[in-house]
């Protein structure tokens, strides 16, 4: 998927009762997408959409857990949103860590680059809270944790979206917004 203009999009699972991970802060619940069950006409696989994407936004917690190592093995320029950022002595190319991840993002949207918040809920809330989002991918699966982290943690302003593209199959649903 190429996009003409800038564009901040946000992909993510949520369970059905809108936790996007357990109380350990685990993702096993989450079926793998895309899968040969859950393939329709609609779905757009990872590897498609990241082909359009130019930065990787993500949080402190998933660069700990060495989820940045894909995204600069593709050639993406990952920013690493931590209050620690004017600390960091560890270098890796491809990896900036920055304290003010919505602002540097922003700015990337305004040059025409398409960039991928993928994080926790207080990632993309920090995105929401600064009315940053232009399209918001959320997949439900059929499950109910009763607890755990929530998918819109906090308060943020009003966002009007539009629905531009949905998938059923095996009783996951992906819904896809855009602003409207």
């Amino acid at each position: 998927m190429r996009y003409t203009r800038g564009t901040i999009s946000v992909r993510l699972a949520m369970s059905l009762d809108g936790y996007i991970a357990d109380h350990d802060g685990s993702y096993e619940w989450i079926v793998p997408v895309p899968s040969p069950r859950l393939d329709t006409a609609h779905q757009l696989a990872f590897d498609d959409f990241l082909e359009g994407v130019n930065i990787v936004v993500m949080g402190r917690r998933c660069y700990e857990q060495g989820q940045s190592e894909d995204y600069v093995r593709l050639g993406k320029r990952v920013i690493v949103a931590t209050s620690a950022a004017a600390g960091r002595r560890d270098t890796c190319p491809g990896i900036e860590f920055c304290d003010d991840a919505v602002s540097a993002v922003t700015a990337a949207r305004q040059l025409g680059h398409h960039c991928f918040v993928f994080g926790g809920g207080l990632l993309v809330h920090s995105f929401l809270a600064a009315d940053a989002v232009d399209m918001l991918t959320v997949g439900i699966v059929p499950v109910l944790l009763g607890g755990g982290r929530p998918l819109f943690p906090g308060e943020h302003p009003a966002i009007n979206l539009r629905l531009t593209d949905y998938a059923i199959a095996d009783g996951k649903v992906r819904l896809v917004y855009r602003r409207r």
